[in-house]
């Protein structure tokens, strides 16, 4: 044995394969299912000494159990290929979103550090123990919870002195009156634009650790401005990876996603009773996958670093994903109950993104062996038909029982086919599902800021008096432009008062849109919204404010300084829907992803976005209407055809966020995600779907061969469905011993010559005077047929696609066919029904010395 091949259960496998092959189901199912069938030859080729078949049934063995290794080898090597990619998919995703999400909290905590309300309240607040001061206090912490009630990925805002007192907070229910100064003064003296801290915070006691978002509050926006305190948004980390985990984690292989630290603790877990917090992981960067030790039970692992986000990466936490080995490798279960088509799975092999070179070739050698075994059992039969013994009908019992297994052993891989489909449409939704995920959460986000941009209080003074207002342009303008700076999501940010007049921009280069009035009807929607709660948005549709392109427009209403029930106008913020909604898909697909594409579309099957070049934003989707009538949060994935191409599909309809689009909120827009991963190319001509021949047909066994009745040979050229006379059947070879006629017309029936025993026999192609079309490669078999066994020269042979039947039939039953009839008729003698089918089929039967005489005779006057 090879030093890189080990022996498993009598299989040779690879010696890195071996630690992992016995926990892969499909290779133990496939080996037990094989090694079965091993032990059906031994009990064949004893029954066979009994009987008269002349099959070598030990080679019958051998090739199987060469095919068997070949198989569970690639098998294996294919299952942890795709089990590993998937796992380090999970991995990166995780921490993506993650990155993605806290990327957004970078830009809260820069402009919550700005708000004039923040910078008022410090400048004015003297302590707990004055008036004055209290009531500044109740307005901050009314500031805060309306901040917390649309950002509602926050729990708590701290609010400390420079030296480190705590002034106001959300939750007064902590009573924490100093902030260490470590922290502060950290915070205070930092050049960077915000900090990101994760660990113990003194005044965050009920959490050994938590994650903040700190910055300092200065007089004006200048960065060498006075500093007054420093501001705290304490983040719903723990809830946050809760959403994250549930909509990556896979239950039915007990799977384990986490976050690593720096340092490879736990800081966060989908399952802790399996992987606690706090315990360390050993980071796996470096190599696709690591089988590792934990808790007295073995995992393969892997680790993640972020792609990272607009170039923030967050603090250095990694992806990690851990799954127990004896559940690593699960079988796939069937998401469609439907048969899969035989062309999808041609389509599919021929896709080496899904069928390797290496798995194929399995596959043709064992088309090769089932031809080969076919053939011998159809010459087998055919040789019973010719003897009358005690052993005949043994015999024959014998040979369509040695069929049935050698369907068997090919069955065990067409099932491993649909294993293979299954696994795809599984991707397909699970990609899907991803993507919209990500809008989801991306929206939501816009869906909040604009109702916080709303309750700026510049903004709200200024259109409470309208005499005034032009002359506050330019300081609307400003505080647009520093938003828009910090959420470089929009291409522009407008406020618009109560008659739809554009008061100011954030975009410069839009400075022409100020005085237009806006006459769409969200601009009437945003001036009846019901309390700073609300929002509105407008279709997806084109728009001057996005350079006539589509896109969503959030807003929301300002209302009265003086009088909250009072709206005095609103803002409106441009979402850069193009470059955003393809990121969106295109970080949601594998980095390999050249065989897939994503579509976001709405329910008139109108696409938002695409990584299809050839769908272009507002063109229509031609599919099913099925797939748009999914309610929220429902997904579907079936193979569908599109332009003679198969793909899985898998559709997945928004659910929404936190209380994004959820009961609590008025907005519906149901938006789908449909992610393509391409099988392969439809074979044109499509496989025949023609009737299969029963191996065993207990009808035939109980019949016996008398003067009543005859055995037809039947096989099929193309989708015609033709016999012969058994007992003019010589045997059927394969057409490798066909020796080729050289110089010959193409359209000459004459194909050459093979020489069988002593005799040296014509073969020729009946395709044309069949009426049959089909390609060369198609012609797989030749029978070998005589209809005068005194003369050695009246042989020829006939080039057939495939054997079917030996078949007993009643004499009485045979209809002749008149000479007068024309084309396919011209070489045909009679017609009879075969019931030893699924279904009965007529069959026409050739008149072997017509063709002799009319296409071999014509060959010699050429």
């Amino acid at each position: 044995m090879s030093r890189n091949l080990m022996d498993y259960k009598g299989i040779k496998v690879k010696k890195e394969l071996y630690p992992i092959i016995k926990h892969i189901e499909d290779v133990d199912k496939y080996r037990e299912e094989l090694g079965r069938l091993s032990s059906s030859w031994d009990i064949f080729a004893l029954l066979g000494q009994l009987g008269d078949i002349n099959i070598d049934i030990g080679k019958t063995k051998e090739n199987f159990l060469n095919l068997t290794t070949t198989l569970l080898n690639h098998l294996s090597d294919e299952t942890v290929k795709k089990v590993t990619a998937e796992m380090g998919f999970k991995a990166q995703v995780a921490i993506d979103i993650v990155i993605r999400n806290l990327f957004e909290r970078t830009a809260d905590i820069g402009f919550l550090a700005t708000d004039d309300d923040i910078r008022d309240f410090l400048l004015h607040y003297v302590s707990k123990y004055n008036k004055e001061s209290t009531v500044l206090k109740k307005g901050i912490q009314k500031r805060f919870l309306e901040y917390v009630k649309k950002y509602s990925v926050y729990y708590d805002i701290v609010l400390a002195d420079t030296k480190g007192k705590v002034v106001a907070r959300l939750d007064e229910n902590i009573n924490i009156e100093n902030i260490d100064l470590n922290f502060i003064n950290k915070v205070l003296n930092t050049s960077e634009e915000y900090i990101e801290t994760y660990g113990a915070h003194n005044f965050l006691p009920q959490y050994n650790k938590s994650l903040v978002y700190s910055y300092k509050v200065t007089r004006t926006n200048d960065f060498n401005s006075e500093s007054l305190g420093v501001l705290c948004l304490c983040f719903k980390f723990t809830d946050e990876m809760k959403g994250i985990f549930n909509n990556l984690v896979d239950k039915k292989n007990k799977e384990t996603i986490t976050l690593l630290d720096e340092d490879g603790y736990v800081i966060a877990s989908s399952d802790e009773d399996c992987i606690p917090l706090n315990s360390k992981q050993e980071i796996i960067i470096d190599s696709k996958y690591k089988i590792v030790s934990f808790a007295g039970r073995d995992f393969i692992s892997k680790s993640c670093l972020t792609n990272g986000y607009q170039g923030f990466n967050g603090l250095k936490w990694y992806g990690h994903i851990m799954i127990p080995l004896e559940y690593a490798f699960l079988s796939e279960e069937s998401n469609t109950k439907k048969v899969v088509d035989d062309n999808i799975i041609e389509a599919m092999m021929n896709n080496e993104q899904h069928f390797s070179k290496d798995l194929k070739e399995v596959f043709n050698k064992s088309k090769n062996i089932q031809d080969n075994l076919s053939r011998v059992i159809w010459n087998g039969n055919v040789a019973q038909s010719k003897i009358n013994s005690s052993n005949r009908e043994f015999s024959k019992s014998l040979l369509s029982e040695i069929g049935v297994t050698g369907l068997k052993a090919n069955s065990s891989l067409n099932n491993l086919n649909r294993t293979i489909i299954n696994s795809i449409l599984k991707d397909s939704e699970f990609l899907s599902s991803l993507a919209i995920d990500i809008m989801d959460r991306n929206l939501y986000e816009r869906a909040n800021d604009c109702r916080w941009w709303a309750l700026t209080t510049y903004f709200r003074k200024a259109l409470d008096d309208r005499d005034t207002l032009e002359q506050k342009e330019e300081q609307i303008s400003s505080i647009l432009k520093y938003i828009n700076d910090l959420y470089t999501v929009y291409t522009n940010l407008l406020v618009f008062d109560k008659d739809g007049k554009i008061i100011a921009v954030s975009n410069d280069k839009e400075k022409h849109l100020i005085g237009k009035v806006l006459s769409t009807p969200w601009v009437e929607n945003t001036l009846n919204l019901k309390n700073t709660q609300k929002y509105c948005v407008s279709d997806f549709e084109k728009t001057n404010l996005y350079n006539n392109e589509s896109t969503y427009v959030y807003c929301s209403a300002i209302r009265s300084f003086e009088d909250d029930s009072k709206i005095n106008g609103g803002i409106a913020i441009v979402f850069d829907s193009t470059p955003q909604f393809h990121a969106m898909l295109e970080e949601s697909l594998p980095s390999d992803n050249s065989t897939v594409f994503a579509i976001f579309a709405n329910r008139d099957k109108n696409v938002i976005s695409s990584t299809n070049k050839e769908l272009s934003i507002n063109s229509k989707i031609n599919i099913d209407d099925k797939f748009f009538k999914l309610k929220n949060n429902e997904k579907l994935s079936e193979i569908i055809e599109i332009d003679n191409k198969y793909y899985a599909l898998g559709v997945r309809c928004s659910k929404g966020y936190r209380e994004y689009k959820s009961s609590e909120d008025d907005y519906e827009n149901d938006v789908f995600c449909l992610v393509f991963i391409y099988i392969g190319k439809k074979c044109l001509n499509g496989l025949s779907k023609i009737k299969r021949k029963k191996f065993i047909n207990n009808n035939i066994l109980k019949k016996s061969l008398d003067s009543n009745s005859v055995e037809l040979a039947t096989f099929r050229l193309g989708k015609k469905f033709l016999a012969v006379h058994a007992k003019n059947v010589i045997e059927s070879i394969g057409i490798e011993k066909l020796e080729k006629s050289i110089d010959m017309d193409k359209k000459n029936p004459f194909k050459g010559m093979v020489l069988h025993k002593d005799r040296l026999i014509s073969v020729l192609d009946i395709r044309s005077f069949i009426n049959e079309e089909i390609k060369d490669e198609e012609l797989k078999t030749i029978i070998l047929l005589e209809y005068d066994k005194d003369n050695k020269e009246h042989c020829i042979g006939i080039l057939v696609s495939s054997l079917e039947s030996i078949s007993l039939v009643e004499s009485k039953s045979i209809q002749q066919i008149q000479s007068h009839f024309l084309g396919a008729g011209a070489l045909i003698e009679s017609i009879v029904e075969i019931d030893d089918l699924d279904e009965p089929e007529v069959a026409m039967i050739l008149d072997i010395k017509k063709i002799d005489n009319n296409l071999t005779q014509r060959d010699s006057t050429n």
